[in-house]
């Protein structure tokens, strides 16, 4: 009773003080306004956009009571507060993201501004963020003038598994006269293929690899870009470079295991198609588009495939056909190919760009005329030549992720993926090169046919990625530890291209749906991967199969037997799900709603008893070590982790009726799973860690078992030397169902650990990238140093889903409902580390928490994001061992203390930096 009066009255207290604390603060601000996830976005196809920001300014427990948005059609209104196209007026709400637009219908090809302003929590208003803009794609298919044109270069005649087909990138071109002053141009462009635009002698844009990769028979993507800077009186010439892509060339591998068709599996000729819009000052219009009045040829790219290379014979340049002054009387008509049958969309994910430039570290002769470079860590992306020699020099790059013991790159594991770049110099001075349509995993570069020797000078690394791996800090008193948090990044951004591929070097680059899913909450921690996975999904609706089930990968452009398996389909809830608990996003739920229920009701026909079987193509726990867990306890235990997902999310919807249709087949999934795999001693039937993993973290143990089989997971630990025996799945789950259940420091043991299974394995042989395998390379063994098993990555990001564990439990930073608005803060603090220290951007800003030892004292450094809350767990249950500065926690005003027990303390803090100090912590 004396502790429950204390804290009463301490409550009360900081409740009278916290108030009157920042009265004389300056107001809040306002950074990266943002409509669907981007900034400044052109060609937007979303009729109802959404708002986001985020929130700056000083002291503690600042927060948004009332937001205004005003939209207008021009910079020039917007200046002047005519909100013309949509005024929110003054909401009451502390709502930074996820606001719909409210006002009057959007139009098709128009540009958009918008502001923001907010009142504080003293009703203080801020100045107006800074004008941002979006403009709106083309919303109807009477808005497209253009046609489908290509090149023609005749047809396959090679045998489709002895020789490779690798036609040549068709060039097109347009030049057309302006002869008034423009007030606006707009370019909307699309490809059946890959496509690079060009005007007047330049790229359009930074992005690599448009459109993008769809299921062209159901929806092809579109770019928009403002080119009004970038057009001139007199003549223009509109370009266009197309290529194979994943359109037509090879997919996977399809050739590795002699599909019936291993290339061309949406079509066999890439073709382009775009309009410019141009919008005079004296209000004309014009419009610009594909057709036959364009000109058509080939030119210097011979050979143009993702997997295969890139072939570039500079002999043949057909030197400024993208710019004005050229003859292209010699050049043809163009042929035209007919619509595809997908819907013509704007694009929603985030591009390939260069997100990285790399200089060699050193380069060595492993032969004689054959030089390596080394670009210091394993990456997805495009060599750089540069070349002086002879004309009609043949230069060739190839591309390895490891050394063989001679010194020569292993290329065994690209199987079929020939990867060879190919330069031929047209021998004027310095030539410098670099591939378009084609991209490698790979941190050696072999150059062969280089006239003279090089310099380190002749090779540059680009980095290509759709994300920058941005969001978040990791620090640790481990150094091996810190290693592998850059190579978690490393992997993360070489497969997180135009969609989550699996490796990026091999004949694969799928987007596997099992690495998907067990990486997800991981991916969220290091980058922004909001509008990335919202196409992503797109891509996995799209593929779903008619009778339910989610498959292996998506896009999914062919298919083995068995197309689908537990825990690599259930990506179809498991990925939504953390769209909605990290952005908070809704509407994706929403899109994905039906196709989930469809899959739930495939799952439900399939079960026996509320029991899923490990039917279809079971990968079971891929590459797990010398324990296997059943293909039935796979998939009856993610049955009973969909249904709880379900039950949130169709909460979230306000679905009610289903949220309790979905909680209570989870409570009968979890009555059958116990009664079958569950023994009354607390042990799963199995008896791997995986199994018990699995069983803890999706909450299927009975309450009154749970405690003895995380013990018996931490013995099993122990007693296999904190090491795994777990492959993609345990792995994940492993370390989280120990924390959950207090085994901080058995969790500890296993980051920490060096000798194989672990990270630290690969981290003390040199990798800089996360393994397919555990035992992919060892650089002290004759024999396994030159390991090359066809199913050898070097750069597969599923391992790396300790992040997760990392951020949510060493780091101590999660959100307690959806999109980190009230935030927890509850790091492992154990005497296994001397300190850690991280970050985290969320959607409502930085967040950062940071612990170390300090004698026999803790201390503790926080920062909360204006506009949320925390709850912050303080391994100690005696209030005067906490200390904030020099001051007792009770007399500190802008800190609640909600509870505090024999474990520890739990402390509610709004926005601001905290530190803390703690004595008594064990």
């Amino acid at each position: 009773m004396k502790n429950r009066l204390a804290l009463l009255f301490i409550t009360l207290l900081t409740m009278g003080n916290s108030y009157c604390q920042n009265k004389d603060s300056k107001s809040i601000g306002i950074l990266e306004p943002r409509v669907e996830y981007h900034e400044n976005p052109e060609g937007l196809d979303v009729r109802q956009p959404r708002f986001s920001w985020i929130l700056k300014g000083e002291g503690r427990n600042r927060v948004q009571s009332a937001y205004q948005i005003a939209v207008a059609s021009s910079k020039e209104k917007l200046s002047q507060d005519q909100a013309d196209i949509w005024d929110s007026g003054k909401v009451v709400s502390n709502q930074t993201n996820q606001i719909v637009y409210e006002g009057i219908p959007l139009v098709s090809g128009t540009k958009y501004y918008w502001k923001v302003r907010v009142w504080d929590e003293a009703d203080m208003v801020s100045t107006w963020s800074t004008p941002a803009f979006w403009s709106m794609g083309l919303l109807k298919f009477a808005n497209w003038q253009g046609l489908f044109i290509g090149h023609d270069v005749g047809y396959n005649k090679a045998d489709k598994y002895d020789s490779l087909y690798l036609p040549p990138a068709r060039y097109l071109r347009k030049s057309f006269n302006l002869n008034k002053k423009i007030k606006k141009a707009t370019a909307y462009t699309t490809a059946l293929g890959l496509y690079e635009l060009r005007l007047n002698g330049n790229k359009v844009g930074e992005a690599n690899f448009l459109p993008g990769w769809t299921d062209y028979d159901k929806r092809l993507y579109y770019q928009t870009f403002d080119i009004s800077n970038n057009l001139r009186e007199g003549e223009n010439v509109i370009g266009a470079v197309i290529a194979d892509g994943w359109y037509a060339g090879y997919i996977g591998y399809a050739l590795l295991v002699r599909l019936d068709k291993v290339r061309e599996f949406y079509g066999v000729n890439p073709s382009f198609m775009g309009q410019i819009q141009i919008e005079y000052e004296d209000g004309s219009m014009e419009t610009i588009a594909s057709d036959q009045t364009w000109k058509s040829n080939e030119g210097a790219i011979r050979e143009a495939d993702i997997i295969m290379g890139e072939t570039y014979d500079a002999r043949l340049e057909n030197t400024g056909w993208d710019a004005p002054n050229y003859d292209d009387s010699q050049w043809k008509m163009p042929k035209v190919y007919t619509y595809p049958n997908g819907k013509l969309q704007a694009y929603p994910g985030t591009q390939v760009k260069n997100t990285e430039i790399l200089k060699p570290l050193a380069m060595t002769e492993p032969s004689p005329g054959t030089y390596v470079f080394d670009l210091g860590k394993n990456i997805a992306g495009i060599a750089e030549l540069k070349v002086q020699g002879p004309k009609g020099t043949k230069v060739q790059l190839r591309f390895g992720e490891i050394l063989k013991n001679d010194g020569q790159i292993q290329t065994e594991n690209l199987r079929k993926a020939r990867a060879t770049d190919t330069y031929i110099l047209k021998g004027e001075g310095v030539e410098t090169w670099k591939p378009k349509f084609t991209y490698h995993g790979f941190q050696y570069v072999e150059v062969t046919g280089f006239p003279g020797k090089p310099t380190l000078e002749a090779i540059t690394g680009h980095v290509l990625s759709s994300i920058e791996t941005d969001a978040s800090t990791f620090g640790s008193s481990n150094a091996m530890n810190n290693t592998l948090f850059k190579n978690i990044k490393t992997t993360q951004s070489a497969n997180f291209f135009e969609i989550p591929t699996d490796c990026p070097q091999r004949d694969e680059r799928l987007g596997w749906t099992g690495d998907a899913e067990i990486y997800m909450r991981s991916a969220t921690y290091n980058a922004d991967v909001a509008a990335f996975m919202t196409k992503f999904l797109v891509d996995l609706d799209d593929a779903q199969r008619w009778y339910g089930a989610y498959p292996n990968f998506a896009p999914f452009p062919y298919s083995r037997p068995n197309q689908y398996a537990p825990a690599w389909m259930d990506a179809g809830v498991i990925i939504p799900y953390n769209m909605y608990k990290v952005y908070n996003d809704t509407r994706i739920v929403e899109y994905m709603y039906k196709g989930m229920e469809k899959f739930m009701q495939f799952q439900e026909d399939a079960s026996t008893d509320y029991l899923r079987p490990g039917g279809g193509n079971n990968w079971g726990d891929w590459l797990a070590v010398n324990e296997e867990t059943s293909h039935d306890f796979v998939g009856a235990s993610f049955y009973g982790y969909d249904a709880k997902l379900m039950a949130e999310m169709a909460e979230a919807l306000g679905k009610t009726e289903d949220a309790a249709k979905y909680a209570n087949l989870f409570e009968n999934i979890k009555k059958a799973f116990a009664q079958k795999y569950i023994l009354d001693n607390g042990r799963t039937t199995e008896d791997t860690q995986t199994s018990y993993a699995l069983a803890l973290y999706f909450d299927l143990y009975p309450n009154d078992l749970a405690e003895k089989g995380a013990a018996r997971l931490a013995e099993k630990i122990e007693k296999n030397g904190f090491k795994f025996s777990t492959g993609f799945l345990g792995t994940k789950h492993v370390m989280l169902a120990l924390s959950k259940y207090g085994y901080d420091d058995i969790s500890y043991k296993i980051f920490q650990q060096t000798e194989y299974p672990s990270w630290g394995y690969s981290v003390e042989n040199g990798s800089t990238s996360i393994w397919e395998r555990w035992n992919s390379y060892t650089k002290d063994d004759a024999e396994n140093s030159d390991l090359n098993a066809k199913m050898n990555s070097f750069s597969h990001y599923a391992f790396g889903s300790v992040a997760e564990w990392m951020f949510q439990h060493a780091v101590g930073i999660d959100t307690e409902d959806a999109g980190y608005r009230n935030i927890i803060i509850k790091p492992a603090i154990s005497k296994e580390m001397d300190f850690i220290n991280g970050s985290y951007k969320s959607i409502n800003g930085n967040i950062s928490s940071a612990w170390n030892w300090k004698g026999r004292e803790v201390q503790m450094n926080i920062e909360i994001p204006v506009n949320t809350t925390a709850k912050v767990f303080i391994p100690t249950s005696e209030i005067s061992n906490i200390k904030e500065g020099n001051k007792a926690i009770s007399k500190v005003s802008s800190i609640n203390i909600l509870e505090y027990n024999g474990e520890e303390t739990i402390l509610e803090i709004g926005s601001g930096t905290y530190s803390f100090r703690v004595k008594g912590v064990r």
